[in-house]
């Protein structure tokens, strides 16, 4: 249930971008670059019994407030709705999460969505292994400037033998070349199903330091929607002072 803290604030017609907890929370650690160099503002929060519950002070330069496990972020022009998630679906949640995500795209009237998501770069096929650590799929996609720049990008298929932009087939969907993806499975599916159009970039990573894998999935993600110039730097949030297991922890965790 969306539970909004900005009366105002409107979906109807933004590109959502959310992130799928997956291994090496690259998608989530992406999702922190865009809402603090954005400086986007928090306007509401998805209360979800599926995920689990945490507290903590706010990670960004900019606003103050408690984080919970999911919020939505949006900029000052509305163009963009983003979406952060800090704890990961409970286990057996993960259908009715997806359930969950799919009923507020619905009832918010997004334009599109673009899923950010994570696969176990072990676990590629051969074909996989060569090219681009981040791969593109389009499901019910019919903007044909993006699927221009998707080609335009060299952002490679998921699955070999398919072309950038070009939906498949619900029976068709490559998922088996997802592994510890979170949700994404069940959500694509969901979207198909729904019709909703959605691209999800796919970034393929070892666990470990993932802030470079991060930067990556940002970039490619800027490089997509032109969301700032190309000439503007990331600005890491303040949560990532403690990323790497650090000396001494803020004391505000305990």
């Amino acid at each position: 249930m969306f539970i909004p803290s900005d009366t105002a604030a409107s979906t109807e017609g933004s590109t959502l971008i959310l992130p799928s907890v997956s291994i090496g929370n690259v998608p989530q650690l992406a999702v922190d670059l865009l809402i603090n160099t954005l400086r986007a503002t928090r306007i509401g929060i998805i209360h979800t019994p599926s995920l689990m519950p945490i507290s903590a002070p706010s990670g960004f330069d900019h606003l103050d407030h408690c984080s919970v496990p999911l919020e939505v972020y949006q900029t000052a022009d509305r163009k963009w709705t983003i979406i952060q998630q800090r704890s990961p679906p409970l286990a057996r949640h993960h259908r009715q999460f997806a359930q969950e995500i799919m009923q507020f795209i619905q009832a918010s009237e997004f334009d599109k969505v673009v899923l950010l998501t994570s696969s176990d770069a072990a676990l590629r096929v051969d074909e996989m292994i060569d090219g681009p650590q981040i791969r593109a799929l389009t499901v019910n996609w019919e903007d044909q400037a993006l699927a221009s720049r998707l080609l335009s990008l060299a952002l490679s298929p998921l699955c070999a033998g398919r072309t950038a932009g070009i939906s498949p087939g619900l029976d068709q969907l490559p998922l088996k070349h997802l592994h510890a993806s979170g949700v994404a499975k069940p959500l694509l599916k969901l979207c198909q199903e729904s019709k909703v159009p959605v691209v999800a970039l796919v970034a393929l990573v070892f666990e470990g330091d993932n802030v470079p894998d991060a930067i990556n999935m940002a970039n490619a993600t800027n490089a997509l929607l032109e969301l700032v110039p190309f000439t503007e730097q990331w600005v890491p949030p303040r949560s990532w002072q403690w990323l790497m297991a650090p000396t001494s922890a803020p004391t505000e965790l305990f």
